[in-house]
């Protein structure tokens, strides 16, 4: 066999194969189905995972209280008697206004971490996840 014809048969064999490896690739990329059905955009919450609404009061102070100011509450998501503190608002991935809270419970002597965002519904609790995180990697 002539040297040149071996080396030939080797290129053409990396060719093929290249060509084999970028086609199953992009192949594969368009066979993918979207991540997120057309009627929700990624980030929103819907159905069984939407949060606990809060009454109108609670949210109007959400909407409009500065960073730091304080609210007692008589009946909550979070109990009776307790004290919200609005700390600081942030726009979320989806777009929806949220803000990080700190409750504490009367007679309990300590504070949660909680968070509300803002819907179509009007204000509502979600869970905090880096919260639950934390806690975790605690145990």
């Amino acid at each position: 066999m002539h040297p040149d014809v071996s080396f030939s048969a080797a290129a053409a064999g990396r060719r093929l194969l290249l060509a084999l490896t970028l086609g199953a690739t992009l192949g594969g990329c368009a066979a993918l189905q979207p991540m997120f059905p057309a009627t929700a955009a990624p980030g929103v919450i819907s159905g069984s995972q939407s949060g606990t609404p809060l009454d109108a009061a609670l949210g109007t102070f959400l909407a409009q209280a500065p960073e730091g100011s304080v609210l007692a509450v008589a009946a909550s998501p979070w109990g009776s008697h307790v004290e919200v503190t609005a700390q600081e608002a942030y726009l979320s991935a989806s777009g929806r206004e949220c803000r990080k809270l700190r409750v504490a419970r009367a007679g309990a002597g300590h504070t949660s971490a909680e968070l509300a965002c803002n819907t179509a519904q009007g204000w509502q609790t979600h869970r905090l996840v880096t919260e639950v995180i934390a806690v975790g990697a605690q145990r």
